[in-house]
């Protein structure tokens, strides 16, 4: 599964920091496999390395795209 994070970095919404903060240790607790992203170079690579030990190895598998690596959101009114 791409996870794509919200309550890291630049979080304006302060109800999603708990949930962003236990994320991985939630996946980790139900035996799956969690890779993550917080540079744009990495992506790839790490998608295609998730990929292949879930297709292959039959492992559930979750790369995690940091919230700096989409960027902080902008909501105006």
């Amino acid at each position: 599964m791409l996870v794509t994070m919200r309550g890291e970095w630049a979080e304006f919404n302060p109800w999603q920091v708990a949930m962003g903060s236990k994320t991985q240790a939630a996946l980790e607790l139900m035996d799956v496999l969690v890779y993550r992203v917080d540079d744009a170079a990495d992506a790839g690579e790490t998608v295609a390395a998730a990929l292949d030990i879930a297709f292959n190895g039959g492992l559930a598998t979750a790369v995690l795209l940091s919230q700096r690596l989409i960027g902080a959101k902008k909501w105006v009114k």
